[in-house]
């Protein structure tokens, strides 16, 4: 999220993702992009990635802190680009990544943003676009990525913000073997899960943690003691097979 520690934070991650010295194909920001949907944040957040090389390509999920008009106020340009579904309704697209033996690794983006809720939705609309567009790539590997989680993680506070359909997202899921990885932001801490069989990836904050309470909705303060992160997902290719590593890294000392 943007503001004064957010901006801060962003340039924190930019910097350290890069000390790695990995090569990145892309940039993945699976939400919330910013606190409050204002039109100003946007600005502010399109100023932080001009710290990332140029050229690399930068792929948005929109979270429930998020806004669809005023991102697209700012960041209108990536729909002209195609990134944007037919019916214009919901900020969800596809785009390859690299290309491996001959297979494109393919991303796919799906919305789950219920404007003035904190709870994802997958609506039959939303639901039948990630049905149709899996279908147009029968030969692709799929990383799908999405801000809500599609399950629960015993978390008390979170789990009252979940997507409500998951089930029916599942069911959707299990008629294709093309998705290889589902990857989420909501959580602000790093778990792992399956889904449908699918490994699942959420990535902790790149602003700070929320306390992990099995007991109650509400908590005192924000974890102030546990560190801010973000995960690297790496594709990796090896003498017997090919496959997905993801490393969750710490943005500073807990």
């Amino acid at each position: 999220k943007t503001g004064d520690s957010g901006a801060e934070a962003l340039k924190q991650a930019i910097a350290k993702a890069y000390r790695t010295q990995a090569q990145f194909d892309a940039v993945i920001l699976t939400g919330d992009l910013v606190d409050r949907g204002a039109v100003e944040e946007y600005r502010e957040l399109e100023a932080g990635l001009r710290a990332l090389p140029q050229g690399i390509p930068r792929y948005f999920c929109l979270g429930n802190h998020d806004a669809r008009e005023a991102f697209t106020e700012v960041f209108g340009s990536l729909k002209d680009a195609g990134h944007s579904d037919a019916l214009g309704t919901h900020y969800q697209y596809s785009a390859p990544l690299f290309t491996f033996k001959d297979q494109v690794v393919r991303l796919v983006v799906l919305d789950t943003l219920e404007p003035g809720k904190d709870q994802g939705r997958l609506c039959e609309q939303r639901r039948q676009w990630l049905h149709n567009t899996l279908s147009l790539y029968p030969n692709d590997r799929i990383v799908l990525v999405m801000h809500h989680l599609p399950f629960l993680t015993g978390s008390a506070l979170f789990d009252s913000m979940v997507v409500e359909e998951r089930r029916q997202l599942e069911e959707v899921l299990a008629g294709f073997k093309t998705v290889e990885r589902i990857v989420c932001g909501h959580f602000h801490r790093a778990c792992v899960t399956q889904l449908a069989g699918i490994p699942v990836v959420v990535s902790p904050s790149t602003v700070h943690a929320y306390p992990l309470s099995y007991r109650g909705r509400q908590h005192e303060a924000l974890v102030i003691d546990e560190p801010a992160g973000f995960t690297i997902h790496r594709f990796i290719v090896d003498s017997q097979s090919a496959y997905w590593v993801s490393h969750f890294v710490q943005q500073s000392p807990a």
